[in-house]
């Protein structure tokens, strides 16, 4: 009888050890969110993710040869030992999808590069386009790209992170 009050004891103190240490964990489902007021939208986004607002002074680029306001960049910060790229956000003034579809598309001189799809996507009321095109290395590249005020947002997707990324897309919202 002694011997099983401590068994059960042993087990009971184990047990409580076990379930302190899972509280002290985050889930994984808590999320951050993310608005930019600028550029009219928001999202939510897991805990092992993190949005990383570009520097005022590296934010001005060229991308696919016009200009570009590279202004955030989503990261994974768990998975590998350094971050890993999801997505990463660009505003171009008085860009629109045709533009943007042609500026793609003259990106590799050997043709490699085409725009296979373009699809309408809405989103808690939020309407995008989901563009997919082929790529150099023989893998397809998605981008979501919608106009705020004569300013088309571009949403590039890294290869192979349209899972995770989709996740992230459910939860976009205008603001």
């Amino acid at each position: 009888m002694n011997r099983l009050l401590a068994i059960i004891a042993i087990l009971s103190v184990v047990g409580f050890g076990c379930i302190t240490k899972s509280q002290d964990v985050p889930p994984e489902s808590e999320a951050g969110g993310y608005e930019n007021a600028q550029y009219g939208f928001s999202f939510s986004y897991p805990t092992n993710l993190e949005v990383r607002e570009r520097e005022e002074a590296n934010r001005a680029t060229k991308y696919l040869g016009f200009d570009a306001d590279f202004f955030i960049s989503l990261r994974d910060t768990v998975r590998d030992v350094k971050p890993t790229n999801i997505a990463w956000f660009y505003a171009a003034p008085n860009m629109t999808v045709e533009k943007f579809t042609a500026a793609l598309e003259a990106s590799n001189s050997d043709g490699a590069v085409k725009v296979k799809s373009v699809e309408d996507v809405t989103v808690n009321g939020f309407a995008m386009k989901k563009m997919t095109s082929s790529t150099e290395m023989g893998e397809d590249k998605v981008h979501y790209l919608f106009d705020h005020n004569g300013t088309l947002i571009i949403v590039s997707v890294f290869i192979a992170e349209e899972e995770t990324w989709g996740g992230v897309l459910q939860t976009m919202d205008k603001m």
